[in-house]
C-alpha cells in the first residue's frame, strides 16, 4: 500500500514533499507555528486567510467559484511568476477539490512536483 502524507499539502495547493527546502529539512511546510514552518512565506496572505477561516487549503473555501477569483490567492505577481515558470498552483487546488488530497499527493509524488507544470515536460 502506497503511503501518502496529506500534511505536506500547502494551503495554496503546493506539494511541500517535493520542495528542495522541505526535503533538506530547512522548512517544515506552511502548516504549523514553529520557526521552520513557512520559511520565506511568513507573510503569505493565503496562509493567514486559511488559518483564520479554519481551511486545510483553499480547496475548502466556498467564497468563490474558483480561486482565480480570489484577490488574495491570485495577485498579479503570482500570475506573472507562473507565466514565466509555466506552472499553475490553481490546478492543484482544483485537483484537490475534484479528487481529494490523497490523490493529489499521489499525483504530485509521482511527478516529484511542488506545483503543477503547464509547459512542455
Amino acid at each position: 500500500m502506497e503511503k501518502t502524507n496529506t500534511n505536506q499539502v500547502s494551503y495554496c495547493g503546493f506539494y511541500c514533499g517535493a520542495c528542495p527546502k522541505f526535503t533538506k529539512g530547512q522548512c517544515e511546510g506552511c502548516k504549523g507555528d514553529n520557526p521552520k514552518c513557512a520559511v520565506g512565506y511568513k507573510a503569505c496572505q493565503v496562509r493567514s486567510c486559511c488559518i483564520e477561516n479554519g481551511y486545510n487549503s483553499c480547496a475548502d473555501c466556498d467564497k468563490f467559484e474558483s480561486v482565480k477569483d480570489c484577490r488574495l490567492y491570485n495577485p498579479f505577481m503570482i500570475r506573472f511568476g507562473q507565466s514565466i515558470t509555466r506552472t499553475n498552483r490553481r490546478l492543484g487546488i482544483e485537483m484537490i477539490k475534484e479528487k481529494g488530497e490523497t490523490e493529489f499527493v499521489k499525483y504530485m509524488t509521482g511527478k516529484n512536483w511542488v506545483t503543477i507544470k503547464t509547459g512542455k515536460q
